[in-house]
């Protein structure tokens, strides 16, 4: 026990996480001690298991983190040791997750995702803990939230289908950048160096996650989508489902869950835009003619939807609930039914800038029901939830008749001096953060084979003094997966 704790507690020296000066000395007392922690869990893994609980108590997760998880592994996998209290090993899980010092972990390889994996698969934690924990350790591990890994996955999973989405929420809003695979760079120098970007220590190559399908990759957006429409957050669900209907193919094939991903995005459309878009430019024309063979129903229910027949939508809907209740889009359809008639009243804002609520009740219809609300109370109910959503920028006020009257606000009437300086400050942060991204995305296009290729071809065109009959890069890259490690789908 004592021989032990004394190599567990060897890293970092003296508890003191900042004691080395630079990469170089940090990377080679922390292989140092990775090796020493290899040979422990190879000659003495029983006597791990049996002063497991007392060794856990000995160590600081923040601290001492390679050692508290070789520890920690030895109790949870393959299955939970019974050395100790089943409750107390899966707290010291739920502790380590959410305190390890992302630095040192970045050496830990396949043990830190399988005790990810072991936080996240359900079966040992309870939902709503298990996913705040792993979305903490996600974000520990990769602040920035910009690189899709196998945990990402997971947490959207268990998330979505136990109904905890407010703590995934962190890392389901962060916006998605980079995949395992994207660019062999193989292991860092120094892994230990801060300045790394994300594919550079987060690969199949130093362990910490694995290779991502194109159909996980397309999962992960549509759960995105369907958590986001869970909380009615319309203008997210639609950014979600685009990334999936818009998603690269290798020959232009189309997936079922693309197709499920369209047939959602034409609803949610409708909720976030109060309209159908076309499909962004850059889809693919085998998937745009598959989408306008497979969405028909719903492509009319979205032609009725910008029009005054409240009736005949009511009927397209109704005489198509099998098809909605098949598809799993039955709620989707509903939330349409009612958001028409807050469409209508938005609408109304392009010929009146104040108009009363009882004119409101005779020129739009609840197509819900195919009728007018009963009353301006109803009205005035109506008015004040799309306010209180954000759907609205207005206010509602009484006359000096006692008539109540809704007037339409521009959005910049809503933001106080404080609010529109912190706009400002959020905007501008947000554009300091993408510049990272924007570098180490130009440097990969840089030693990118097709983009070599295009710029060789572009050198001799212009010798030449050929005009450039081309649509530009994009429009000569080979039938060839750009993300390297995401296997095209089709």
């Amino acid at each position: 026990m004592d021989k032990i704790a004394s190599t567990l507690l060897a890293f970092p020296p003296g508890a003191n996480l900042n004691c080395f000066g630079d990469n170089a000395s940090y990377n080679a007392n922390v292989k140092t001690h990775v090796t020493n922690l290899s040979k422990l869990l190879q000659d003495r893994n029983a006597d791990m298991i049996i002063h497991g609980p007392d060794l856990l108590e000995l160590l600081d997760p923040a601290i001492n983190s390679l050692s508290y998880l070789a520890v920690l592994h030895t109790l949870v996998i393959p299955g939970v040791a019974a050395s100790a209290p089943r409750d107390l090993i899966l707290e010291k899980l739920v502790l380590f997750l959410v305190t390890f010092d992302a630095r040192q972990c970045r050496y830990a390889r396949s043990h830190l995702h399988d005790i990810f994996f072991a936080a996240g698969n359900g079966q040992y934690l309870p939902p709503s803990a298990a996913v705040e924990a792993l979305a903490t350790a996600i974000l520990r591990l990769d602040p920035t939230g910009s690189l899709l890994t196998t945990s990402h996955i997971l947490l959207a999973k268990l998330a979505y289908n136990t109904d905890n989405i407010e703590p995934a929420l962190p890392v389901i809003d962060k916006n998605i950048v980079f995949f395992p695979g994207m660019a062999n760079y193989g292991e860092p120098k120094y892994l230990c160096d801060l300045t790394l970007p994300p594919p550079v220590y987060l690969s199949r190559e130093t362990g910490l996650t694995g290779v991502l399908k194109s159909s996980l990759v397309l999962e992960y957006d549509l759960l995105r989508g369907m958590m986001y429409c869970s909380r009615r957050d319309w203008a997210k669900a639609y950014d979600a489902f685009e990334r999936v209907v818009a998603f690269p193919t290798r020959e232009g094939g189309t997936s079922k869950i693309m197709a499920e991903a369209y047939k959602k995005w034409m609803l949610v459309s409708l909720l976030s835009k109060g309209k159908l878009v076309d499909p962004p430019p850059y889809t693919g024309a085998a998937a745009n003619k598959l989408y306008g063979s497979l969405g028909k129903p719903y492509q009319a229910v979205a032609m009725l939807f910008v029009t005054d027949d409240v009736q005949a939508l009511k009927t397209e809907v109704e005489k198509n609930n099998q098809l909605w209740s098949e598809d799993g889009n039955t709620g989707l359809v509903q939330e349409v039914l009612a958001a028409y008639q807050k469409w209508r009243v938005l609408g109304l804002e392009r010929i009146y800038s104040k108009i009363s609520l009882p004119e409101i009740r005779q020129q739009t219809t609840s197509a819900e029901t195919g009728k007018v609300l009963e009353n301006d109370e109803d009205v005035e109910t109506l008015i004040q939830n799309m306010i209180i959503s954000g759907m609205l920028n207005g206010v509602v006020e009484k006359n000096d008749d006692g008539t109540n009257f809704l007037t339409f606000l521009s959005p910049s009437t809503l933001l106080s001096e404080e609010d529109f300086a912190s706009e400002l400050a959020s905007t501008a942060l947000r554009l300091k953060q993408l510049h990272s991204f924007f570098k180490l995305t130009r440097e990969r296009l840089g030693t990118s084979k097709e983009y070599i290729k295009h710029i060789i071809k572009e050198e001799k065109r212009a010798e030449k003094n050929e005009p450039d009959p081309t649509l530009g890069f994009d429009a000569q890259v080979d039938d060839e997966d750009l993300m390297g490690g995401i296997v095209a789908t089709g």
